[in-house]
């Protein structure tokens, strides 16, 4: 599967999960930054936001990859180990 295929059909799902996970890590990482107490370090900040999209659609990749390698065995793999 290309990636920019996969990247159209999961873009919205990987972003919600970055919104959610990013947040998170926002508030571990620049918690001193968040509530005043020092200035916020603007490329940390995003990326903590870019990461949890970059590892959804490569495990989303990884996925698809998966199963297209059963489908061409005729080998049932569950997409859940």
């Amino acid at each position: 599967m290309q990636l920019l295929e996969l990247f159209r059909r999961y873009h919205k799902q990987a972003a919600k999960v970055a919104l959610v996970v990013g947040s998170i890590l926002l508030l571990i990482n620049q918690h001193d930054a968040l509530f005043g107490y020092q200035k916020i370090q603007w490329l940390p900040a995003v990326l903590t936001y870019c990461v949890p999209f970059c590892v959804f659609m490569l495990g989303k990749l990884s996925s698809e990859r998966d199963c297209q390698k059963s489908s061409r065995l005729n080998v049932t793999v569950s997409r859940y180990r």
